[in-house]
């Protein structure tokens, strides 16, 4: 069962990558950034962090808790976003982190979330609400609401990042399917770039970002999601693996 759930992983994330594709690298950013496509990297970072907020598209319950991997990817940044490096290049970009949820009362789950990768080191948290009671049947929706807030630090910027989203989930005999649309907001200064014009520099950004995925319940407490998003860069993917009691 070990190996089917990494070779599930390891197939979802490679159909989604280009071929001889090189992964683009945060520290590329202070040789790259420029006026014209500041903007531009700050709308896709603020996508790719936004990814995998949700990944069950039900709320856990009072009591319930979860522990999990986490990973996004952006198959290639917006053709404006050149902070990577010049736009013909076909990079992508992979960004994991943990995340831990626990149920609450009143239909709500906490959760919190940290990463360190590539220079970047994010971490924050937030809140589901469960819309309506949830309930283990099958054939009946359960909508809720996902609020983030975390900021992240590289020797290049730092940036904040708030999301709110809203997810309906179906119940299923073996798959859960969810599908979510949201909101980003992001702000990042520049601590570091060759154009030393851009030094303190701030860029905003807010942008919407769409979610379809499968939430699968395997033995052994395990949870398995796996998911396409629509952000500033295209289409993207995300994927979970953790255990759920």
């Amino acid at each position: 069962m070990k190996k089917f759930i990494l070779l599930l992983i390891i197939l979802f994330f490679g159909a989604t990558l280009p071929s001889a594709a090189a992964q683009a690298k945060f520290d590329d950013f202070a040789a790259n950034a420029s006026k014209d496509n500041l903007e531009y990297f700050v709308e896709d970072l603020s996508g790719l962090l936004g990814a995998g907020a949700f990944t069950t598209g039900r709320i856990l319950g009072w009591g319930g808790f979860m522990l999990s991997a986490r990973a996004a990817v952006m198959p290639k940044p917006n053709k404006n976003n050149t902070a990577f490096g010049p736009a013909e290049g076909s990079q992508y970009k992979l960004y994991p982190w943990i995340q831990g949820e626990i149920g609450l009362p009143f239909r709500l789950d906490g959760y919190i979330r940290a990463s360190s990768y590539d220079g970047l080191t994010v971490a924050g948290g937030g809140l589901k609400w469960g819309i309506i009671p949830p309930k283990e049947v099958l054939y009946t929706f359960q909508p809720m609401v996902v609020v983030l807030a975390e900021s992240g630090v590289h020797k290049n910027f730092s940036l904040t990042h708030y999301s709110a989203n809203f997810v309906l989930s179906f119940k299923l005999p073996y798959v859960v399917p969810y599908i979510g649309g949201g909101v980003d907001y992001s702000k990042l200064t520049v601590q570091n770039a060759d154009d030393i014009s851009l030094i303190g520099a701030t860029a905003y950004s807010t942008t919407p970002r769409g979610t379809a995925g499968l939430n699968f319940k395997l033995p052994a407490y395990v949870d398995l999601s796996l998911a396409a998003n629509y952000a500033s860069y295209g289409v993207g993917a995300e994927a979970s693996l953790g255990v759920r009691f």
